[in-house]
């Protein structure tokens, strides 16, 4: 048996008037139908955010791959390859600051 038959059948053992059974039903469907758009648009970020990261991912494994190849296992570089990319990190939040400052 459906729901919503259920909670009429509930409703009118109660003897509620049929007319504030199908405004109940109706403002559960509302809700119901809210709830799954906000689903879906939360599945949707998830989705563009992991089509993404698999996007770039592809895109840059050659890359990574040849620093990895770069750094061969000696820590002097990885620590300088670390700094330089938390360098690099701080000029591109900086700069972001600034574009975002501008006004035009």
């Amino acid at each position: 048996m459906y729901r919503s038959q259920e909670i009429i059948k509930l409703f009118i053992q109660k003897n509620l008037p049929q007319d504030i059974i199908y405004y109940i039903l109706h403002l559960e469907r509302k809700l119901i139908f809210q709830r799954q758009i906000f689903q879906w648009i939360y599945f949707s970020e998830l989705f563009y955010n992991e089509m993404s990261k698999k996007f770039f991912y592809n895109d840059l494994k050659h890359i990574f791959i040849n620093e990895i190849k770069e750094i061969n296992g000696n820590m002097n570089y990885l620590k300088q390859y670390k700094l330089k990319i938390w360098n690099l990190k701080i000029k591109n939040k900086n700069d972001a600051l600034y574009l975002n400052s501008l006004r035009y």
